[in-house]
């Protein structure tokens, strides 16, 4: 089954809440993948953080840099 994202808040300290297509609901929290490469040490800025966008069709998130995160590892981890 292919899952995609519905909707997306985000929240504070690096959480961010997701509804997925199985109708399953879950906070991330993205401050556990902060800073393990240069990629990511962006997001340590919240205002960045806060940039974050939904591929089309939901198919995973992503920053103006290019880090991102499909679906199924979300909905998985």
């Amino acid at each position: 089954m292919l899952i995609n994202i519905t909707k997306m808040e985000i929240g504070k300290e690096y959480k961010i809440t997701f509804q997925f297509s199985d109708s399953v609901t879950k906070t991330i929290d993205f401050s556990k993948y902060i800073g393990k490469d240069k990629l990511s040490s962006a997001l340590a800025d919240s205002n960045y953080f806060a940039k974050v966008q939904l591929y089309e069709y939901g198919r995973g998130i992503f920053w103006p840099n290019g880090y991102d995160f499909c679906p199924d590892y979300l909905r998985e981890i």
